[in-house]
Order: C-alpha cells, then structure tokens, then sequence
C-alpha cells in the first residue's frame, strides 16, 4: 500500500500539471512585461530566484509554526474552560499540522509575492510573477489560489471545528468534548460499574493494531474510552491509569480489545 502511494504521487502531480497548463494557461502579460524577452529574463532573475526560494521557505516555515502554535493554544484554552482538571486527553497531534502544512505549500507563494510587492519593488515582483508563468506553462499564482480555495479553505474548516475536543478528568467526573457542535458528554466516577484495559484494535483482517487505552462502562449502559482521544500509544499512561483507579475505586480487568469486553449486565438506562 506505502509503495502504491508513493508511485501515485507523481503521477498525480503531472496530472495536476497538465491540467493546469490545459485550463489555467499563461495570461497574456501588459506591454511592459513583453518587451523582455526569455532569455533577458533568465539572466535578469538568474540570481533572485535563490532568494525568492529562501523567502518562500521562511514564509512558509513561519506560517506553519505559528498557525500550528495558535491552533494548539486554542484547543488548550477550550479546555480550561471546563474548570479545574486533574488530568487532561488531548486529541492526536497530527491534526493541528494539517492546515499549516497545506497552506504553508499553497500560501507562501503568493504571501512572498506581496510581501515584495509592499517592501520592494512592484515592477520587479511582477516582472518576475510573468516570468514565472512563462517557465511553468501555466498561471501558476491562480493555480495555487485554487489549491487554497479547493483544499486549505476545507481543511482550515475542519481544523477549527476539531478546537473543542478534549477530555479533562474532573474530581467527580469525565468531561468528553468531541467534534465540531456535538455537546460535550459527562461521566460520573460514581457511575461506573466496571474498568478494563485493552491492548489495541482488530483492523479487517483480524491483525490487532496497539493502541493501550481504557474503558469504562457506566450503570446508564453508556462507554467511554480513552483511545477516542489522543495518540496511539502501545502503553498506559500511568498517571491516567493510577487516576482513574482512585477515582473509580474499581480494579482494573483486561481484555485485547474493546470487541472482547462483554456487555454490562442489567444496565439502568439513562443519561447524566
């Protein structure tokens, strides 16, 4: 599966590129810009294009740090509103890099571009936009604005719908907060008829996945688990393990994964 989707990568991006080159084909350029010729132009910009590539990675790289520490900050003010916790379940840390990872790619083009149009020279920054153009074979600034439109705008969506989920273990009880406007859930430790730790998860073929977590089955019949939030990880915590035995006053019982653990008996259904 890894090897067929590195070999669809490239194929992809010159699908992309072909595409682009069929319906986003170069603009025609102002009378200023065509009285250059290509090879002026290559030995005009011959130079600037190392800079111009260092720029962009420090624009993107400044980007994707600071959206991806904006992101992580906001999910960890969420949660304090929730009052005081005694232990805290973040959700898996990939997904605060995806929206800074693609728009890192699709935006650092263009933020370069009018950051020279403000600080340098216009003319310049637009001579070397066309020239761009006239390299790549298409109009590679509106392709990568649809990039942004098509896939960073839809991600950026998501990732701040994703801001208010946590877990934070309470003195009397587990705050859950999912996705998006889902309302958040509250379990009560006095609640709780039974504890169990799993090893993990079965995918389709019945070979289990490691994810060490723990689940609580509640009198009203409901579930919590703690591999619905956070990273995978082969072990417990054990400041997670030891918080949720004391609060509880449950042993522990095990099973390899959440498929294994047999209902409650007799649960008295409700919600809190």
């Amino acid at each position: 599966m890894d090897l067929l989707f590195k070999a669809l990568v490239p194929i992809v991006v010159l699908i992309v590129i072909a595409m682009a080159r069929k319906y986003i084909p170069a603009t025609s350029a102002r009378t200023s810009e065509q009285k250059y010729s290509r090879q002026e132009l290559d030995a005009r910009f011959a130079s600037t294009q190392w800079f111009v590539g260092l720029g962009m990675v420090l624009v993107g790289s400044l980007f994707a740090v600071c959206t991806h520490t904006a992101l992580v900050w906001l999910n960890s003010y969420l949660a304090t509103k929730d009052g005081s916790a005694q232990y805290v379940l973040w959700p898996q840390s990939a997904i605060w890099w995806f929206f800074p990872g693609f728009g890192a790619l699709a935006l650092s083009w263009d933020i370069t571009l009018r950051l020279w149009v403000l600080l340098g020279h216009r003319e310049d920054a637009e001579l070397y936009n066309y020239w761009s153009v006239l390299k790549a074979g298409f109009d590679c600034t509106k392709l990568l604005r649809w990039l942004a439109v098509l896939i960073v705008l839809p991600v950026g969506v998501l990732t701040i719908l994703a801001l208010p989920i946590h877990a934070v273990l309470r003195q009397e009880d587990i705050r859950d907060c999912g996705f998006a406007f889902a309302p958040c859930k509250d379990y009560r430790y006095a609640d709780a008829r039974r504890i169990t730790i799993i090893d993990g998860f079965r995918d389709r073929d019945g070979k289990l996945t490691r994810r060490a977590s723990i689940v609580i089955d509640f009198n009203d019949g409901r579930r919590w688990s703690s591999a619905d939030i956070g990273d995978f990880n082969e072990r417990l915590d054990p400041a997670l393990k030891e918080s949720l035995e004391d609060r509880t006053h449950l042993h522990y019982n095990y099973a390899q994964t959440e498929a294994d653990i047999p209902p409650l008996p007799n649960p008295t259904h409700g919600s809190n």
